[in-house]
C-alpha cells in the first residue's frame, strides 16, 4: 500500500499546495484516507467479476476471476487442474496513458 518515500513525499506535498493545508500532517491524512478507502472499496468488491473504480483520467483497478486450467506435470505426466484466481489490474488512462506509449517507441528505438 504504500509508494516509494521520496514518490510518497512529493504526493503529500502536490496535495498540500492544491487543498491550501497549513500542515504536512494534514496532507498525509488525506493521502492515506484515499489509498485506504480504494483498498477498501476493492476488498468489499472481490467477490464481484468485472468490478471497477475508474478514477477520471488518471486510471482503472478492475478485478477479473480466471478459471483455473488443466497443467501438465511433465515430470510424472500427471494432468491437474490449477486453481481459480482473483486479478486486480490497473489501467492507466489520459495523459499518463499518453506518456506510457511514448516511453516504449523510445525504448524500441534505442535497442
Amino acid at each position: 500500500m504504500r509508494a516509494s518515500l521520496r514518490g510518497r513525499d512529493e504526493l503529500t506535498a502536490r496535495v498540500q499546495q492544491a487543498l491550501v493545508l497549513l500542515t504536512k500532517k494534514e496532507a498525509e491524512f488525506i493521502v492515506d484516507a484515499v489509498i485506504g478507502s480504494l483498498e477498501a472499496t476493492l476488498l468489499n468488491n472481490l467477490g464481484t467479476d468485472g468490478f471497477y473504480v475508474k478514477l477520471g483520467s488518471f486510471g482503472k483497478f478492475s478485478v477479473r476471476h480466471r478459471p483455473g486450467i488443466l497443467r501438465k506435470i511433465p515430470f510424472t505426466g500427471e494432468t491437474i487442474l490449477t486453481k481459480d484466481r482473483r486479478k486486480i489490474r490497473f489501467i492507466s488512462l489520459g495523459s499518463l496513458r499518453q506518456q506510457e506509449k511514448v516511453s516504449n517507441r523510445i525504448r524500441n528505438s534505442k535497442g
